[in-house]
């Protein structure tokens, strides 16, 4: 048998060795071969695809699929959301040179769950002096230490922290702490009623209230230094210094309680200091000295500066109260744009 030709296709039907195929075959096979054609000359004629972009093409490798959680959000304008606090910070030194450590602590249950406070100030009191801090719903019960009164009623008294715990409502406490005496304290608590779950003071001579705030801060903007790194005149050893920003009244309420004393003015506002800064901080070196100036910055936010180094309370009064009085006050906006850790 010849070699096919190479320039042409031979008919299929036109060897001899093969049986002739009936008429039906022969056109279920032209059909098909119509069919075939169609589609070819479709494809050749169709537009070409869009050239697949180089980022698409990543995506689709298997070797740049994701193999782990993505990574957290960074912090900012998601978090405003879900804990809406507009507050700036207290930076020392240079902070352009000098950032610090900054962390943003969150306690947004603070803002839905409470407890709530109310501050009350004599005419001449100030932040932590002639004032008292109402706590409401109290989690708490009275302790072993505690007193009854017959003022309000059910009420019990501690003397050490300056404090009365009464029911106020059926199965809820109520908490009142101040510098005003047990009498004093026992005559305002007989004038607070909780109104939609948030405590309230009727009219008082000679006093004013706040309107409810959290007991708890719900953020907390505070920034950290090396005492060393603040410069030489700062005279606190080896160390940490760090600031603190907060709202609520609980900064307040445990100044009472702790009994710390008046400190002068810082920034121009009256201050106290205490040894037991809120909220409580970690300590990471054994056998040293720890102490915060803390103040009343604007209304509902309290500012504090404490240190913990080798420093006796004298010297770090002196050194803390000239570190804050050069410091800077920071923006909200200026705080959201600085690089920062978030603790929940």
């Amino acid at each position: 048998m010849r070699e096919p030709d190479e320039d042409r296709l031979e008919d299929v039907d036109s060897h001899e060795e093969r049986p002739r195929r009936s008429s039906g075959l022969t056109l279920l096979g032209l059909l098909g071969g119509a069919v075939l054609v169609a589609m070819l000359l479709g494809q050749l004629t169709a537009p070409d695809p869009q050239p697949q972009t180089a980022t698409a093409a990543a995506t689709t490798t298997a070797t740049d699929l994701p193999t782990g959680p993505a990574p957290d959000k960074p912090i900012g304008v998601e978090s405003l959301k879900r804990c809406p606090v507009s507050m700036g910070a207290l930076t020392l030194g240079d902070h352009l040179r000098l950032p610090g450590w900054t962390i943003e602590r969150w306690d947004c249950d603070a803002l839905t769950l409470g407890p709530w406070s109310v501050v009350i100030r004599a005419s001449d009191g100030h932040f932590a002096s002639k004032s008292a801090v109402v706590i409401f719903p109290f989690p708490g019960q009275p302790g072993p230490l505690d007193t009854p009164v017959a003022r309000p009623h059910g009420g019990m008294w501690n003397a050490e922290s300056r404090s009365l715990i009464w029911p106020i409502n059926e199965g809820q406490n109520a908490k009142i702490v101040g510098d005003l005496g047990q009498t004093r304290l026992a005559d305002l608590a007989t004038r607070i009623t909780a109104q939609r779950g948030r405590p309230s003071l009727a009219p008082v001579n000679g006093f004013t209230a706040t309107p409810a705030t959290t007991y708890r801060p719900p953020a907390v903007h505070e920034i950290s230094y090396q005492s060393m790194d603040l410069g030489p005149e700062v005279s606190l050893g080896l160390g940490e210094i760090w600031t603190a920003v907060m709202s609520g009244a609980g900064a307040e309420a445990q100044a009472f309680e702790e009994g710390a004393k008046p400190a002068g003015l810082v920034r121009g506002k009256p201050a106290i200091y205490t040894t037991n800064p809120y909220p409580s901080r970690y300590s990471f070196g054994a056998g040293l000295n720890s102490g915060a100036l803390v103040w009343e910055s604007a209304p509902d936010e309290v500012t504090s500066i404490g240190f913990e180094g080798p420093a006796t309370e004298k010297e770090a009064m002196a050194a803390l109260r000239a570190l804050a009085d050069k410091g800077t006050m920071v923006t909200p906006a200026q705080w959201l744009r600085r690089d920062r850790s978030p603790v929940s």
